[in-house]
Order: C-alpha cells, then sequence, then structure tokens
C-alpha cells in the first residue's frame, strides 16, 4: 500500500462504535482493519501496522487478553496498542495495564486527543523524509536511541520497544551507570502516572531486557536493590554477541 501512514487496528464488536473510529481515522488519512476477536487481532497485527486500539467494554474481557498475546509475539511486541475503555469497563484499566498495554484512554475520548496521540506519540518511529532527520542520538555500550526517530539500534539491529519501554530505555541512557529510583521511573515511563505501581515498572523493565537481549545484547540493566535500576555497561566486552567479538584461539 502507497499510504504515507501506517495501518490502524481496531478490535472491537460494536460495529456503531466501530465505524465511527473509521470516519474519524480515515478522514485523516489512515487505513483501518477490523478485528472482533483475540485471534484476528494477532492474525492481522503485524508489518504496516501503526497501532492497535481496543474496544475495551463492560462485559467482555477478551481485551485484555489480546494485549498479553500481542505482547509476547516478537513481531507484535513493540506495535503501539491503546485501550478504549467504555463507560462501565473502568475496572479493567488495571487489567490492561497488567497486560502490558501501552496507553488507556477512558471513553468519550475527543477525536483530537486520539489522533494527536496517533500522530505525535505513536507513529513518529515510522515517520521518513526531512522531518525525521537524524535527531539526537544517544550511544552507550552497543545501543544506539534516536530520541526524533524513536528508534533503537543494538549492535547494528533494529530493536522495536512500545513507547513505555523507549521512553525508559532513553531515561536510563541518559542517566547511565547511575541508580534509577521506580518512582523515576515511572515519572518517565508514564507521564500521567495513573495507576502505575512498582510492580508495572518491574513488568516493563522484563520486557525491555527482552528486546535488548533478543537482539543480541547482553543484559545492561542491572537491579538496584531496595531501588531501582540503572544501565551498566562495564562489563559488556566480556558478552559481546560473537559475531561482534574479536577471534580468540579455542581454549580458556
Amino acid at each position: 500500500m502507497n499510504s504515507a501512514r501506517p495501518q490502524i487496528l481496531i478490535g472491537s464488536t460494536d460495529a456503531d462504535y466501530y465505524l465511527l473510529l473509521v470516519h474519524i481515522l480515515e478522514s485523516e488519512g489512515y487505513q483501518v482493519i477490523l478485528g472482533s476477536g483475540v485471534e484476528e487481532i494477532v492474525h492481522f497485527a503485524g508489518e504496516g501496522v501503526g497501532a492497535i486500539l481496543l474496544d475495551c467494554r463492560p462485559g467482555e474481557d477478551w481485551a485484555s487478553a489480546a494485549c498479553v498475546k500481542l505482547k509476547q509475539e516478537p513481531r507484535t511486541f513493540g506495535i503501539t496498542t491503546v485501550g478504549l475503555i467504555g463507560p462501565g469497563a473502568e475496572s479493567r484499566f488495571i487489567d490492561l495495564l497488567k497486560a502490558g498495554i501501552d496507553e488507556n484512554f477512558v471513553r468519550p475520548i475527543a477525536p483530537s486527543k486520539l489522533l494527536s496521540f496517533l500522530r505525535d506519540r505513536t507513529l513518529l518511529p515510522h515517520a521518513s523524509g526531512p522531518m525525521a532527520g537524524d535527531g539526537h542520538i544517544l550511544a552507550y555500550a552497543g545501543i544506539e536511541l534516536n530520541t526524533n526517530r524513536h528508534s533503537v539500534r543494538c549492535f547494528g539491529t533494529n530493536v522495536h520497544l512500545g513507547p513505555i519501554e523507549f521512553r525508559l530505555l532513553q531515561f536510563l541512557m541518559e542517566r547511565r551507570e547511575q541508580a534509577c529510583s521506580r518512582v523515576q521511573l515511572i515519572e518517565a515511563g508514564w507521564p500521567e502516572r495513573r495507576f502505575v505501581d512498582a510492580k508495572t515498572v518491574n513488568v516493563h523493565i522484563g520486557r525491555l531486557r527482552k528486546a535488548l537481549s533478543a537482539a543480541g545484547g547482553a543484559d545492561l540493566i542491572r537491579t538496584v536493590r531496595s531501588s531501582g535500576y540503572m544501565l551498566d555497561g562495564s562489563s559488556q566486552e566480556q558478552s559481546q554477541p560473537k559475531e561482534h567479538r574479536p577471534s580468540e584461539a579455542s581454549g580458556d
């Protein structure tokens, strides 16, 4: 497809609300796909999908299950997933956070607010051309983070991160080799800080570690007892991927 914008995948069982979202999104040039259940959402998610909107309604719990599956799959892990919580479904807020949702909005939500989120925060990693210049690059221990492109590379391999993991990594890289408390990480990863606790930070740090390790990087995120986490590459020389190490003779 030649659209300059990625597709938006909507998970919803409400045809009227789906059509409303289609009207809002297509008027901005987005392409829209519908998934009406967990399996359909996971099936359609992938290359070309810039964001997934999960309509969370009273009496339905599939949105959390879909989010769990999306965050477990390597091909869909980095796709921004947003919960749209309907009236009467506010109790699902915590379930979605535990499932790894990137952002929640309580309905009704102003179309301009949703579009602003998609335009300014979700889709920047896919931008191209003059507006997506080199930006400010942070580099440390084989990791390169571009704050303008919202892109991450680890030893030359692209790493796909969700917005929360990206913000946490940026915060840790800006304060590398310094202990960062969980309170600081909550402020960095969740600017609105709604219902976020230390356990939620631990879950997202775990996902960040997994994504970096999948790209061949060592585990540079150290747990600081009774405090939080820090980025420490002091032992990087012993743990670089094999293809990046100098040739060595066999034997110990």
